[in-house]
């Protein structure tokens, strides 16, 4: 609602997006109840297993084919036939039953080390004479079936288990071609892991027991071992009939069954799932659909957050505006592009910052001014000591020495001093180092043998522009505080380098050295604008922080005994006009 001015207040938009908001959210939970309901998940996830046992049941079959196929191409073997022919209807000596068990065994090789899973191949003739082949050490041939049992069945195979590990024994007669009565058996013996392997990984989603049953109901293979050989409790036809979950005996839960087809050889697999896991798949469907609520929710606070970006853009433009308010010199003014409390502000923001770009203005024009003096005055230090020392000196050599000498102390005293009242506030270093070299001059003339002074610039330095008088009193601070207290001989080096653009300067010696606090009080000093304290090098610290800003400041590190280094950095080529 508008009053008479247009005025549109914020909190009557917010009010829309959150109406906005609940109705999109109350549809969307709405729906999502409604999907979940109509699909059945109940129905689809036994439809599901179902389709498991289904699958499961022909891949056994497919293994049961595979054993089937061996016996078949085992028992029409042209050498097994006529060898056991000989057996059967000859006499025969230790030597010939040596070479025919040869033959026979040399053809069982074949199927036994081609089958990884194959444990033991056995042919027995009529007379009871073994031919074996076996892959592992058995401790004898293991049957599951007598042999009235095997030619009672009349060419058809048997399955069962046998041992102690409860492998997998199939045997099945031995019929001649020729005359189709039994010449033999054959036992086969192949791991349990044959079948075990595929009920261990048959369901992505569940993870219940699977038991194969023989025609006795007895529990032939199974993904819980313990169980093999087991009697199992319910009746199977029970079982295909119900479709409601039992008490599972075995495991002591409730569960689902699911049982598959009768399979070639006899057997049937029942899997089961317990309700409690079945449930738990449920339960993972329902947190599913509450992400799927949260994820509808988000997507109407990103609406909401759209929209009130939109309207909020105003304030957004006047904090952004305020956020860069006076850097790199700028002073935006922002859009008023609407007529509510934001815009209101907007205009009194505007008359604000063009208030203060004028004071500003006047604020900086005072400070270039007392910078200028504050450098002029800082130029204008220069220690008194040094003069009267040097002065002093001139007057002892005119005693006691030649004119030479004082020809050259009385040179490089001029050349200081006019160093000293230059008006150029940079100048090269090669004029700098001409100034240290006069003042190191009139010192080496003072001390004698007593100090030294080594130089290491680089040849392009000396074309560097650097404030006037700025390393003559670090290299008097440290020939008075370093070397000057030292007794034995002492000596300054001066590294000046250009890594990259920067000018590095190090001026070190080997002279008292200073302590940690010593070093934290002299930098102290350097800051005090009061003290009269180490006016030298306050003078060189005040005039880095003052031309080129914090990244040039000195380094001071010093250890006791072993002498001091002070260095900076400044940026190279930097003259007057810069």
């Amino acid at each position: 609602m508008k009053d008479e001015r247009g005025f549109i207040s914020i909190r009557k938009r917010m009010m829309v997006i959150f109406a906005v908001l609940i109705t999109v959210t109350g549809i969307g939970i709405a729906g999502l109840f409604v999907a979940v309901f109509r699909y059945g998940y109940s129905s689809l996830s036994k439809v599901y297993l179902q389709d498991v046992n289904r699958q499961t049941t022909n891949n056994l079959e497919n293994n049961i084919q595979k054993i089937e196929d061996m016996n078949v191409q085992i028992l029409s073997s042209q050498v097994i036939q006529s060898q056991l022919r000989i057996v059967n209807e000859e006499k025969m000596d230790s030597y010939a039953l040596a070479r025919c068990r040869q033959k026979i065994e040399r053809e069982l090789s074949n199927w036994a080390l081609y089958a990884s899973y194959v444990v033991s191949v056995s042919v027995i003739s009529r007379e009871g004479i073994e031919f074996a082949v076996k892959k592992v050490e058995t401790g004898g041939t293991q049957f599951g079936f007598t042999e009235d049992e095997i030619y009672a069945a009349n060419g058809t195979s048997l399955w069962g288990i046998t041992g102690e590990k409860n492998r997998i024994c199939v045997a099945k007669a031995i019929l001649d071609l020729n005359t189709m009565k039994p010449a033999g058996y054959i036992n086969i013996v192949y791991e349990n892991s044959y079948f075990a392997d595929i009920l261990e990984d048959n369901s992505s989603q569940y993870s219940g027991a699977s038991y194969m049953l023989n025609a006795d109901e007895r529990i032939m293979v199974s993904n819980r071992n313990e169980y093999v050989g087991s009697q199992f409790p319910v009746e199977l036809e029970l079982l295909r009939k119900s479709h409601d979950s039992r008490y599972d005996i075995l495991d002591s839960t409730q569960a689902f069954y699911f049982v598959g087809n009768e399979m070639p050889n006899g057997w049937s697999l029942v899997q089961t799932v317990s309700v409690e896991e079945f449930s738990r798949d449920m339960n993972r469907l329902i947190a599913i659909a509450v992400i799927v609520v949260l994820v509808v929710l988000a997507i109407s606070l990103g609406f909401v957050w759209y929209a009130t970006s939109r309207i909020a853009y105003p304030a957004r433009e006047l904090m952004d505006s305020m956020k860069t308010l006076a850097k790199d010199h700028k002073y935006p003014r922002v859009k008023v592009v609407s007529n509510d409390e934001i815009g209101m502000i907007g205009l009194e923001y505007n008359k604000m910052v063009e208030n203060v770009e004028t004071l500003i203005e006047k604020v900086y024009k005072m400070e270039l001014t007392q910078k200028q003096a504050e450098l002029e005055f800082l130029q204008m230090q220069i220690n008194p000591h040094f003069l009267y020392n040097a002065l002093d000196t001139i007057s002892w050599m005119a005693l006691g020495k030649g004119n030479v000498d004082v020809s050259e102390m009385a040179i490089a005293l001029a050349e200081l001093l006019r160093a000293t009242i230059k008006k150029e506030r940079f100048i090269t270093l090669r004029e700098e180092m001409n100034t240290v070299k006069d003042y190191l001059l009139i010192q080496q003339e003072r001390f004698g043998e007593k100090i030294s002074a080594e130089y290491f610039v680089e040849e392009e330095a000396y074309s560097c522009m650097v404030p006037n008088f700025i390393l003559q009193p670090v290299i008097e601070n440290a020939i008075i505080h370093g070397l000057e207290p030292k007794i034995e001989k002492g000596k300054v080096s001066i590294h000046i380098s250009m890594p990259g653009e920067q000018l590095n300067v190090l001026v070190e010696d080997n002279g008292v050295g200073m302590s940690k606090e010593e070093i934290q009080e002299l930098y102290q000093q350097c800051q005090n604008q009061n003290t009269k304290q180490s006016i030298g090098l306050k003078n060189v610290y005040r005039r880095l922080l003052l031309c080129y800003g914090e990244e040039s400041m000195l380094h001071i590190e010093s250890e006791k005994g072993k002498g001091t280094r002070i260095s900076f950095s400044i940026p190279r080529n930097r003259t007057e006009n810069n």
